[in-house]
């Protein structure tokens, strides 16, 4: 006979089983503990963030955060100098990825020096947080006349978790050294393999959408 299957319990079962092993108070006193911690570093980032929100307002920018920046399909160029400006102030990380990803538009080309210099002393190697927004930034504001700075930075082992970054700016090359660093990648023993699936999905998105956007 074969066996039963074992019945789904329900959510309401699922909490009077937890009363019933004195559990379920808590679990909720933990759960309110949590939304109010992450209640109150969203107020927190919301204040340190004024700053840079004002200074968009006054560009015809009415966003609440930078992030409304990173996920709009609108061009914001005006939004650009100030983006660069504010880049280089102390900001908590979250705000200084959002700014950074902010800038993965061709605009960004002018604040290169910047971007490149801050990649660089950023010793962050998890291939997360502010420096990963500055790898966008660099990424897509890009062009051949920057190939040296981009062959550097995957060159260099302190830049290794942020290659991927890099694979879309090389692949819109016409270069031939950035269809040779392509190659070296793709081959690389430790990120090779998913250097080869982003260029797969960059190659895949050019025949989708023609010449591949910044943003």
């Amino acid at each position: 006979m074969a066996a039963q299957r074992k019945r789904t319990m329900t959510l309401a079962e699922h909490d009077a089983q937890l009363k019933a092993e004195g559990r379920y108070d808590a679990m909720i006193s933990t759960f309110r503990q949590m939304e109010e911690a992450r209640l109150a570093w969203d107020a927190e980032l919301a204040r340190a963030e004024a700053p840079l929100v004002e200074d968009l307002k006054r560009v015809g920018w009415n966003v609440q955060s930078v992030w409304d920046l990173v996920n709009t399909s609108k061009p914001y160029p005006e939004a650009v100098p100030i983006l660069l400006d504010h880049l280089q102030r102390p900001y908590p990380k979250r705000i200084r990825e959002g700014i950074g990803r902010a800038l993965a538009v061709p605009e960004a080309k002018v604040g290169w020096h910047v971007l490149l210099d801050m990649f660089k002393r950023d010793d962050n190697q998890t291939g997360q947080g502010a420096k990963s927004g500055l790898a966008s930034a660099l990424a897509a504001s890009a062009d051949d006349e920057v190939l040296d700075d981009l062959i550097d930075i995957v060159r260099d082992p302190r830049h290794r978790s942020y290659t991927l970054f890099f694979v879309k700016a090389f692949a819109r090359s016409s270069n031939p050294r950035a269809r040779e660093m392509l190659a070296k990648l793709s081959a690389d023993p430790e990120v090779g393999t998913e250097v080869q699936k982003e260029f797969r999905r960059v190659s895949r998105g050019r025949t989708h959408r023609g010449m591949p956007r910044g943003h």
